[in-house]
Order: C-alpha cells, then structure tokens, then sequence
C-alpha cells in the first residue's frame, strides 16, 4: 500500500478530503475543494501518484467529476461501497462532511488486505465522457433558461409575455428530462453491479 492515502467525501456541489499516513494514521492534510472538473485538475497537481491512494464512495453522478479526473490522469482510488462503509462506521457515518473524509481514509487504511484499484474499460471510459460533457451542456442550458424565465415572469407582471412564460416552462421542463436520462446513463455506465468493497473508475461533472 502506498504511504498516504487521501479519504474523499462527496456532495452535489463540494469535496471535502483527509489525508492519512497509512503508518502512523495522522492527519497530513485535510480541506474542500469545488466538485469541478477544473478545480479537481488543479487539486491533484499537489499530490505524488506513486505515493499516495484516494477512496472514496459510489455516490453516482456526483462523484463523476473525481472519478474522470483520478482516472484519466493515472491515481489509483478505491470506490467503496457504501453498505460496506455504513456497516463499518455505523451511527458515526454523517456527522460532518470532513469527518467523513476521515473516516473514509480510515477505512480504506484498516481494510487495505480486501481493497483492490478498479479501472473502467476504455470503451466505457470515452461513453462516460461524452455523457458527462452532454450533461454539462445541458445544465448551463437549463441555468439560462431558468435566469430568462424568472424575468419573463415578472415582465409579465406589466406587460403580456405570457407566450413566452410558456414556451420557457417547456423548454425548462424538456432540459431537466433530458438531464435526468443522461444522469441515468451515467449511473448505468459507473455501475459496478453488486458492488464489492472497492474499484477504480472516471468521469466529469458541474453539478
């Protein structure tokens, strides 16, 4: 096992992180980062690929962003099942996201003898990049509707845009579909069936 390993917990729009000496189990480094691909990219920078291991656990679409960017540039990480993780910490799991982030590096530090790297096939790989970047079009997409319909609505107020409300609850209502099917692709394609105690995967995300 590497010397360091770096727990990551996951939210819609942050990651929190902790990492561990796998010897001596203190903390090395701790914090939060944006869930973007960008900051990710420039988060990673920072730590030595031949020293250091990241676990994390399946969340779905959230954890694409860190899931494309561990992979694509070669880290190893573990991707933990979560029924695993919540029978391993019990009511301790959610206190806090940095908490968390502890307690995943923990976890992975004393079940290193069950973990083993995962690495999604190529195929799949270039598919999942291509959903994620859909996905992305589609939410800013869906933001600048939103943003033109909120003030549609109170144009309306004085004058009669009425049309225009309309047809920008259509279209906001057909974005968020398609940004549904394609989240639901992406779960698909990050599944690990019945999950085993960890793997290694990749992806991206804005949300």
């Amino acid at each position: 096992m590497k010397n360091l390993i770096t727990g990551i917990d996951i939210s819609k729009d942050t990651l929190d992180y902790c990492t561990l000496d796998t010897e001596e189990v203190y903390v090395k480094a701790r914090g939060v980062l944006n869930n973007q691909q960008k900051a990710i990219e420039r988060w990673l920078k920072k730590f030595d690929k031949n020293n250091t291991v990241f676990a994390l656990e399946h969340t779905g679409h959230y954890g694409a962003a860190i899931i494309n960017c561990l992979s694509k540039n070669g880290y190893v990480f573990y991707l933990i099942n979560p029924l695993e993780l919540r029978k391993s910490l019990g009511i301790q799991r959610g206190k806090s996201d940095a908490k968390d982030a502890y307690q995943i590096a923990e976890y992975a530090i004393t079940n290193k003898h069950r973990l083993s790297p995962y690495q999604l096939p190529a195929e799949n790989l270039r598919r999942l990049k291509a959903l994620i970047t859909a996905r992305e079009h589609y939410v800013k997409m869906s933001v600048q509707v939103q943003n033109s319909l909120k003030a549609n609505e109170i144009l309306n107020k004085t004058v009669d845009v009425k049309m225009l409300v309309r047809e920008e609850k259509k279209q906001l209502k057909s974005l968020q579909k398609s940004i549904r099917k394609i989240e639901k692709e992406i779960q698909t394609k990050q599944s690990l069936g019945p999950i085993k105690t960890s793997m290694r995967v990749t992806t991206k995300l804005l949300l």
